[in-house]
């Protein structure tokens, strides 16, 4: 069910009851009553493990470096009232323990010149351009519930694709997920929509070993035979489909669904991620329905305790929806509004 949001001050009430850290709250619009107007000034001022609520905003936060571990927690990344835009993220040195939730990253996150690998990060509920794993790297990161371009490089340099014990999933990937460490990265339960030129999953280090993907979907809309196969990766109990004219290439793996229309809720009929409009739920005769490895489903709603978001709404963050307002009003009567508050 689609909710238009009504108010913003109160989209992260009660975490303090949650969290022993501090709570800053951070508002660029003009007039904000925020604790800071400057995201990058409240990181500079925040303690290691302090919670920073990133208000909605017309206006993008610009480029951050982090380099202490904290949590930044946006509004949505969609919403058809306001977003939390940040431009450029840099997870600097002793980023370590750090969360990122319900932001548009209009460009990219990155760790970019960066010595010291970064230990235990998680991104949830966020959208963003490309996330590139540059030098150090990261290692344990949870990537999940998010919309994405590019995860990685399509490239074997050295300081690229530096990340590992990775878990991908519950992701809608536009391009394509690079990896290096396949050993310890598990992409499993995303959709991939409309991948261009090059397969949409590529294994650095294919001459030592194979990339498994697990119940992933495979949406196309081209008129030539996609073919997501590349060496090094094997397809689990995944699914293609193209809208266009070419069939996709056969998977290379085992328990696959080749050339199925997933049958989702809605799709709009193309391959670019609408979140007002598209539901990728399954329909209930969808053969991806209980495929999966161990009988979930295929795609982002596996039945995991993770439920994909289309706008980015954190989860059980509440919101406050409003139901029914009155559509005319006498001079001097009062105005009937009904508003409920919701989990997301």
């Amino acid at each position: 069910m689609k909710k238009t949001t009504l108010f913003t001050l109160a989209f992260l009430v009660n975490l303090a009851f949650i969290y022993a850290q501090n709570i800053i709250t951070v508002d660029n619009s003009p007039g904000s009553a925020a604790q800071f107007n400057d995201l990058q000034s409240a990181i500079s001022q925040a303690q290691d493990g302090d919670i920073i609520q990133v208000h909605p905003s017309e206006i993008n936060y610009g480029n951050i470096d982090i380099n202490k571990p904290l949590t930044l927690i946006g509004f949505s990344h969609s919403s058809s009232e306001k977003t939390t835009a940040i431009n450029q993220v840099f997870l600097r040195n002793n980023a370590s323990n750090t969360t990122l939730n319900g932001l548009l990253v209009t460009d990219f996150v990155s760790t970019s010149g960066n010595s010291t690998t970064i230990e235990n990060v998680v991104v949830e509920n966020c959208f963003i351009d490309d996330f590139f794993f540059s030098d150090a790297g990261i290692n344990n990161l949870i990537f999940r519930g998010n919309v994405v371009d590019r995860i990685g490089l399509r490239s074997n340099s050295a300081a690229a694709n530096n990340y590992s014990n990775a878990l991908i999933t519950n992701n809608i990937i536009t391009n394509s997920v690079n990896v290096k460490s396949f050993q310890s990265t598990t992409v499993k339960n995303n959709i991939f929509l409309g991948s261009d030129a090059f397969s949409p999953v590529f294994n650095v280090n294919d001459e030592s070993g194979s990339l498994e993907v697990q119940n992933c979907i495979f949406f196309f809309n081209r008129s030539s035979s996609p073919d997501p196969n590349d060496p090094g990766v094997v397809f689990t109990n995944c699914l293609s489909f193209n809208l266009s004219s070419g069939p996709v290439v056969e998977l290379q793996g085992t328990g696959n669904l080749d050339n199925i229309d997933p049958l989702f809720v809605q799709d709009n009929d193309n391959t670019t991620f609408e979140p007002l409009q598209d539901n990728y739920r399954l329909l209930d005769n969808s053969l991806a329905k209980g495929a999966g490895v161990n009988g979930e489903d295929l795609g982002l709603f596996d039945g995991s305790g993770f439920v994909f978001d289309n706008v980015g709404f954190t989860d059980g963050i509440p919101t406050v929806n409003i139901q029914a307002i009155s559509t005319t009003v006498a001079p001097g009567q009062n105005l009937n509004v009904i508003i409920n508050t919701a989990n997301q």
